[in-house]
């Protein structure tokens, strides 16, 4: 609601799992109006990643996808399929994604497909918390003696801060490189021209119907029907997916100190840059932030917090006190 979507449709396949637990308890604590969960027990069959000699398998998530097109298409003008850890943020003038989409629609008669480039958002190392599970290879459990993250060979996520602040940190300025493939991206696409869509590109569109004469594009549809969406003007994705604790090990040793000539290629934490993205819709000014008492301010930055998602951050925690205060 915060970001504008109108309805969100919760496919559920955790009770695929021998726990037996579903999502209920947690899509129950929001309006029927604003959220529905659709059971659906369809086990995945793997998870791996592209490479792997047994490639990722994931058919319960592509049946899901269609099964909502299919099911709630015909009654919706705009659809976006979106994993949990991932959040469409709002930039320039537009306080929410409606009334950008409205706008589209208004003026942009063509336009059907709006494609977000994905890249992995950085855990902000001075939202994290030293670890303090349980021992793994890789890291050693703190115990609770030691509060000091730069004292931490390996970090987690603080549990006190959203995802969204924790992964407030893009690791490249906005416009994103326009060189950059769109294989990998998210799409907010209007069902009645999208018959089918998968995961990361509109499969089959009306111009198979329309124009059937014509080839299909790689990872992409012909112009002006699919456009990029404008980072700094409309909309950016923020991809907060997890990074594990093991992945954090020896980060002071790995990500370099300023005035240094170490590669950040190996700091798998974000080392936020004291310039922020992002441009106040009021002021118009920018934000700038250093401190000498962050964690961050001896190394040298390798991501960039948005000063949009920063402002979201209070609303977002307002919202989940309300939620879990009835």
């Amino acid at each position: 609601q915060i970001a504008g979507f109108d309805h969100v449709y919760v496919y559920d396949n955790s009770d695929t799992s021998l726990s037996n637990n579903t999502l209920a308890a947690v899509t129950d604590m929001f309006p029927k109006e604003r959220v529905s969960r659709v059971p659906w027990p369809h086990r995945v069959c793997n998870n791996n990643r592209p490479m792997h000699s047994n490639p990722g398998e994931r058919s319960s998530q592509y049946a899901a996808e269609a099964s909502c097109r299919a099911r709630y298409g015909p009654d919706t003008t705009w659809m976006a399929s979106l994993d949990v850890d991932e959040y469409l943020i709002p930039t320039g003038m537009w306080k929410n994604l409606r009334d950008w989409l409205h706008h589209v629609t208004a003026n942009e008669k063509d336009t059907q497909i709006l494609s977000f480039f994905q890249t992995r958002a950085l855990p902000n190392v001075d939202a994290m918390v030293p670890y303090d599970g349980a021992s793994i290879q890789a890291c050693k459990t703190n115990g609770g003696g030691n509060t000091d993250a730069i004292l931490s060979s390996c970090l987690m996520k603080n549990s006190t801060k959203t995802y969204m602040e924790t992964y407030n940190c893009e690791p490249t300025t906005h416009p994103k490189p326009q060189s950059w493939a769109w294989r990998a991206k998210k799409q907010i696409y209007r069902p009645e021209f999208v018959l089918n869509h998968f995961v990361h590109y509109s499969v089959a569109t009306r111009q198979i119907i329309d124009r059937p004469d014509l080839d299909s594009l790689r990872f992409i549809e012909r112009q002006p029907f699919e456009r990029r969406v404008n980072e700094t003007s409309e909309g950016y994705l923020l991809h907060s997916k997890s990074t594990l604790p093991e992945m954090t090990a020896n980060w002071h040793s790995k990500c370099p100190l300023k005035a240094t000539s170490g590669s950040i290629k190996d700091c798998k934490v974000g080392i936020p840059s004291s310039n922020m993205l992002g441009v106040d819709i009021v002021s118009k000014e920018s934000e700038f932030i250093e401190s000498a008492n962050l964690v961050s301010a001896k190394f040298e930055s390798n991501c960039y917090p948005h000063l949009r998602a920063k402002r979201l951050v209070p609303s977002l925690e307002e919202a989940m006190k309300r939620l879990t205060s009835v």
